[in-house]
């Protein structure tokens, strides 16, 4: 095999690594995880991970890459929509990153386990994807509720939006056991997303009102 073959073999092994550590990640958590079980998966070695990331942490920090949800809030802040829309439009985007199997970004998976259930991770969660979450949403429930929301009311109210995204992707077995008919086809997301849509933008005036 030629050094061309080996470089691009290599590179084949770990993408399938980063590829099988997100669904890994996504489906046990950090702590669930074993190296092994992505190895598996990737149908790589167990010294694999050690010599290309140099471990399971340096896996995680490769496989947490949020661009997906990063391109969902750059593409939402240029569009021309009003900002209640544009509030929709994210619920609804966001909730298919978590909800949606066959399309959904395993990064927010990942991001939606290690917030129920955090591990040291999780610093690197917030620092790279929270943080720039929260204040987006911050930012456009301020032109929504204008000057009348004060800072703790506008940071309740993300946190309330965000808590009930992540409410229908951490209390799934909960609510499969309340409804078992409950499944989460397209129509039922777009449902869940249009009511939490209308349920803030809702309230939000409610306390922009109130003042």
């Amino acid at each position: 095999m030629t050094e061309a073959e080996l470089k691009s073999a290599s590179e084949l092994t770990r993408e399938r690594l980063i590829a099988a550590a997100r669904e890994v990640f996504s489906q046990n958590g950090f702590q669930g995880a074993t190296v092994r079980e992505i190895c598996r998966r990737a149908e790589a070695n167990v010294a694999a991970v050690n010599y290309h990331f140099g471990g399971k942490d340096g896996l995680l920090a490769e496989v947490l890459n949020f661009a997906p949800l990063k391109a969902l809030q750059a593409a939402n802040a240029t569009t021309s929509a009003c900002p209640r829309e544009r509030l929709q439009l994210f619920i609804h985007d966001f909730i298919h990153m978590l909800l949606d199997e066959q399309h959904a970004s395993l990064q927010c998976q990942i991001m939606a386990r290690e917030l129920a259930d955090p591990t040291p991770a999780l610093d690197q969660i917030v620092r790279d994807a929270v943080a720039p979450l929260h204040e987006f949403l911050g930012n456009l429930l301020r032109e929504i509720g204008g000057k009348s929301l004060s800072e703790a009311q506008l940071r309740r109210s993300v946190y309330s939006i965000l808590g009930q995204c992540m409410f229908y992707r951490n209390s799934h077995p909960v609510l499969l056991r309340l409804n078992p008919k409950l499944r989460y086809d397209h129509r039922e997301i777009n449902a869940i997303a249009a009511h939490i849509g209308e349920f803030s933008l809702a309230g939000i005036a409610h306390l922009a009102q109130a003042d």
